[in-house]
């Protein structure tokens, strides 16, 4: 039964690789308390940034944010983007696949990490448990990935209900369900027929939202199911599904997420929905004002991977950048985002984003290359990024993301600190010590730490082969190097 479902998971990993998700690969240490307060990340790759929305007493001043390598906690959001501070642990085996918080102000995190699997001699994700804290993120208890079995059986999305309740869209595993905080979980399905994620897509679930009115909706590989009654027993609760055929752009729902428009008395419905396997669908969003008895579309086209709102604006995270509409829906208009980097001493223009959130008047969006802030409505942007100052490593320079996925993080950052302004070289060779690329050459830094960039092709814009490459930074008359390894 094991290796069956490892073979129908692995069937669909064309489809599954689009989903934006990065994870450390296994090895790594998988457990880091909770740091000193810092002005970084502990990963660049940001999945997604939630608030605690049970606070009502008086503002809230932090964010929790999901990276591809550990859990990070924003404050002094109600300050100018110069002063936020962050605090930062790896909680679970590899990077954060979803995150939400409960009525009781838990924080719930899954993790997931690429895992090798002899029976398919691959690398597949793998989920590597579900954890909580009470406490804003200082402890974690944690908890086995539910289900029968971990291999593409990760969390998507998670969702908490107003009983306690929390809800987690596996793709593997369909929905998992658990009322007592964790301690057990069990199966749940949108159509009540035998559970059987091989035969029937809609079992294929990606995401998981509850609504302000308590409507459950969730995103499949073969459309969006909508519950208007989840407080009942599992054998009774009515499901409504919604597919390409409905008015949707395509069936494959990666997000769904919900804004209640008090004036008009309307709770609007956000759903990213991607071209499945009908030639005639694609990708863009659907949304609906009425439970889904009409479907609109809009930006279609685009790759969207998740929604974000303030007031009246809805903001869509794609493919191509960060979108923004003030009316809904009917039109929209894409931020230019080039932010600027103070490891960098420098530009850095965004491309892709995946997550966002507008809080205190700052805007925080998710990049796979580390977290954008703005604080005057997307006008000025500034970067924040994980890394670790080379004085702090035991090398005078080090790469990461490594090992490293050119496909999957598009680029590998070399870190290394002057201790004095200088002419720097940089090079890739590979372990024949044949010259793959010249990154940089004789290109002036001032002191400090700085990074430099290769994006694993050579110089004639080929990707580089799996295997160990060298890199040589050079500067006056010194020189520090380290490896990288690449592995698709």
């Amino acid at each position: 039964m094991k290796i069956r479902i490892i073979l129908i998971f692995l069937s669909s990993l064309a489809v599954l690789g689009a989903v934006p998700l990065t994870f450390e690969l296994a090895g790594k240490s998988q457990i880091k308390a909770w740091e000193a307060e810092s002005n970084r990340l502990e990963g660049n790759f940001i999945l997604d940034i939630i608030e605690n929305r049970n606070q009502i007493s008086e503002p809230d001043t932090a964010v929790f944010a999901a990276t591809g390598a550990g859990f990070s906690y924003g404050y002094n959001t109600t300050e100018s983007v110069e002063d936020l501070k962050w605090r930062n642990s790896i909680v679970g085996y590899g990077g954060s696949s979803a995150i939400a918080i409960d009525r009781f102000n838990n924080i719930w995190m899954t993790t997931a990490a690429d895992s090798f699997v002899t029976d398919v001699d691959a690398f597949v994700p793998v989920g590597t448990g579900v954890h909580i804290s009470p406490d804003s993120g200082r402890t974690w208890t944690h908890f086995p990935q539910p289900g029968i079995t971990p291999v593409q059986g990760l969390a998507y999305d998670m969702a908490c209900d107003s009983l306690g309740g929390v809800w987690m869209a596996c793709f593997g595993q369909s929905l998992q369900k658990s009322d007592d905080t964790g301690q057990s979980w069990r199966t749940l399905t949108c159509d009540h027929k035998v559970w059987d994620p091989f035969s029937y897509m809609n079992q294929r679930m990606f995401s998981v939202h509850i609504t302000d009115s308590g409507n459950l909706w969730v995103g499949t590989a073969e459309g969006i199911n909508l519950c208007t009654s989840y407080n009942v027993p599992d054998s009774l609760r009515a499901w409504k599904q919604y597919t390409y055929s409905d008015g949707l752009t395509g069936n494959f729902v990666t997000s769904v997420r919900s804004v209640y428009d008090s004036i008009e008395g309307k709770e609007y419905i956000y759903a990213a929905t991607w071209l499945a396997e009908n030639q005639s669908e694609v990708n863009g969003v659907s949304y609906t004002d009425n439970n889904g008895m009409t479907w609109n579309r809009c930006l279609v086209g685009e790759k969207v991977y998740s929604f974000g709102f303030r007031g009246r604006d809805v903001y869509a995270c794609g493919e191509s950048g960060l979108w923004k509409s003030y009316d809904y829906g009917n039109y929209w208009e894409k931020y230019r985002i080039r932010a600027w980097s103070d490891i960098k001493k420098g530009y850095v223009d965004i491309g892709q984003v995946y997550s966002f959130l507008y809080q205190n008047d700052i805007m925080f969006v998710g990049t796979g290359q580390g977290m954008v802030v703005s604080g005057d409505d997307g006008n000025t942007w500034r970067m924040i990024e994980a890394y670790e100052p080379s004085s702090d490593s035991s090398n005078d320079t080090y790469a990461y993301p490594n090992p490293f996925s050119p496909q999957k993080f598009g680029e590998v950052k070399l870190q290394f600190k002057l201790a004095e302004g200088s002419q720097v070289t940089c090079e890739v060779f590979n372990f024949a010590m044949e010259k793959v690329r010249t990154v940089t050459s004789s290109v002036y830094f001032s002191s400090g730490e700085h990074y430099l960039v290769w994006d694993g092709k050579d110089s004639y814009g080929k990707t580089a082969a799996n295997g160990v490459y060298f890199y040589i930074i050079s500067y006056g008359d010194d020189k520090v190097w380290n490896k990288i390894i690449i592995f698709e």
